[in-house]
């Protein structure tokens, strides 16, 4: 559930030294604000049908229609619409019945899941208990390499308790794993199916039997994929309105840019922020720029080893002291991005009962630049003139923009920092070869969770058995409370347990936040009925979206 991706290139204005352009000095201008509220969750309800939707699928086709396989963003866009998760989740991100009509804890170690019986996959055979269990099991076989098997390691025991109920087992008290039942490391796939298909289940020939308002028509791997409305869906109120839905596959922003306002897109999701000027001005169409907090994404600096100059704690502490975090988010990301001072920022808890609690924290936490205080502290811990370095994708240049800006901070506090552009693939191994990491003090990266909840953001980077632990970092303290936030079933309690958590976290900082971006969404005047949160992520959003 917790995803550390790679993003294509995303070209933006060329950069100067961002402490003249944060001090007024930049011909940057920030394009952006909000336009929607934090509470307005989706454009206008749609009122009818559409012959035929096309968006953008984002910077590359999916890699496989299997919705296990791989947790990214064009994956994650389009197969929530084909396969369906055990529950749905809103565009308010709120969990409701889906393939399971109800559920329920009777007790912190045990979900009962009761299926709804109207459930058909898209060849009309019904959805049973064994399709349930053999589709979340998949996440626990090694052989399916799902990309959301941390997600299941509390899980024990998957089994069919009734006709038409599934039960799982935890070994150890768990409030948070519900969670995974409304994104795609809960979907369901046809057993049978599956089974029959063995390795080439999901691949562009063979493809995928599931139960979403959409099936896959045609995919030629590269360019375009075609969904088209499945007439039999078993949940009339859910119907797609569409009846085809065609995604494009698009890296250059000018071309987004201009696929979208020449209408040959109506719509997109995840725009490069390069774009924003142009669509801003758009006539036929509308771009909507969230409130802060509006997604759960996050842009942090991540320490490989705490060896070498980032091994010292006041070090990492001097060098985020001294970012800019308010330049970055005007001049790099057009105002697209809010300053993010602890990695679960607000868009992990907005709104909810927990709010309070959270907000508290953070405000805590929320420091202007302090460049002259940062410099004693380097002055301190003994490390002026000493260096370290930050690996980024050299092929995406706004990382590469972010990377000099780094450079620039702690030159300005006495550091030499060496910034190394990476080739994609070697990129990619920071994230799953040690070996990779051990080259490098620190990396960028563009992190997300596809659901507001801190303390699952915090337990994937900050805790022995996180799947983002790519340091080592462990603290005792952390591990209890992330542990309590797991076993409680009160949000606000929860929340109390994870800020604990938080507070020792924003002081070691095996992670640096940077900046969080907004929500962005194009959607032109033929269309409506798109989430502006990104709730989009492994929903069956496009289902909701027709002609105004």
């Amino acid at each position: 559930m917790r995803r550390t991706i790679l993003r294509a290139a995303l070209p933006i204005a060329a950069l100067t030294l961002l402490t003249s352009a944060c001090g007024g000095g930049s011909t940057v201008k920030a394009a952006a604000r909000s336009n929607f509220s934090s509470t307005q969750v989706t454009t206008t309800a749609a009122k009818g049908p559409l012959a035929a939707l096309t968006w953008y699928g984002d910077y590359r086709a999916p890699y496989s229609e299997d919705p296990l396989k791989t947790a990214d963003y064009p994956e994650e866009t389009i197969l929530g619409n084909v396969c369906e998760s055990v529950l749905r989740t809103g565009a308010d991100y709120s969990l409701n019945p889906g393939i399971a009509r109800s559920w329920s804890q009777p007790d912190s170690e045990h979900m009962v899941l009761d299926l709804d019986p109207r459930a058909r996959f898209s060849d009309g055979h019904p959805v049973t208990p064994a399709d349930v269990v053999y589709s979340l099991a998949r996440n626990q076989d090694p052989a399916e390499a799902s990309n959301y098997a941390d997600s299941y390691n509390d899980v024990t025991s998957i089994k069919a308790t009734g006709a038409e109920q599934v039960t799982l087992t935890f070994s150890k008290p768990d409030y948070l794993f519900v969670r995974n039942l409304g994104i795609l490391a809960g979907a369901v796939v046809e057993k049978a199916f599956a089974v029959k298909a063995g390795t080439n289940f999901g691949n562009a020939q063979t493809g995928v039997v599931c139960s979403g308002p959409y099936t896959v028509a045609s995919f030629d791997g590269t360019n375009s994929m075609v969904l088209k409305r499945d007439p039999d869906y078993w949940d009339p109120s859910r119907a797609a309105r569409s009846q085809t839905l065609t995604f494009r596959f698009l890296s250059d922003p000018g071309a987004i840019a201009n696929a979208l306002t020449s209408g040959s897109l109506d719509g997109a999701f995840d725009l490069p922020p390069s774009t924003v000027t142009t669509l801003g001005r758009a006539t036929d169409g509308k771009l909507y720029v969230g409130a802060a907090g509006s997604t759960t994404q996050n842009i942090d600096l991540i320490v490989s080893r705490f060896t070498g100059t980032l091994g010292d704690v006041r070090v990492r502490q001097a060098l985020s002291m001294a970012i800019d975090r308010a330049g970055i988010a005007k001049t790099l990301f057009y105002g697209t991005a809010d300053p993010l001072y602890t990695v679960a920022g607000p868009g992990f808890w907005q709104s909810g009962p927990a709010a309070a609690v959270y907000s508290a924290a953070y405000r805590k936490l929320a420091k202007a630049p302090d460049v002259a205080a940062a410099t004693e502290l380097v002055r301190q811990a003994g490390a002026a003139g000493k260096q370290f370095s930050i690996g980024y994708a050299a092929d995406s240049p706004s990382q590469a923009q972010l990377a000099e800006v780094l450079q620039q901070t702690g030159d300005s506090i006495g550091l030499k920092v060496k910034i190394v552009g990476l080739p994609d693939q070697q990129y990619g191994n920071l994230f799953i070869d040690p070996r990779a990491r051990a080259a490098y003090d620190s990396f960028l990266t563009i992190n997300y969770l596809e659901f507001p909840e801190a303390a699952d953001m915090y337990m994937s980077y900050a805790t022995k058995a996180g799947i983002q632990n790519f340091n080592g970092y462990s603290d005792p303290t952390v591990e209890a409370d992330l542990l309590k936030a797991q076993a409680t079933q009160d949000a606000t309690r929860r929340a109390q347990y994870v800020v604990a958590a938080q507070s020792v976290v924003s002081q070691a900082l095996p992670w640096i936040p940077i900046v969080a971006p907004r929500a962005l969404l194009f959607q032109n005047k033929a269309v409506t009925g798109a989430p502006l949160t990104f709730s989009y992520m492994d929903d069956a959003w496009a289902a909701a979206v027709g002609a105004p």
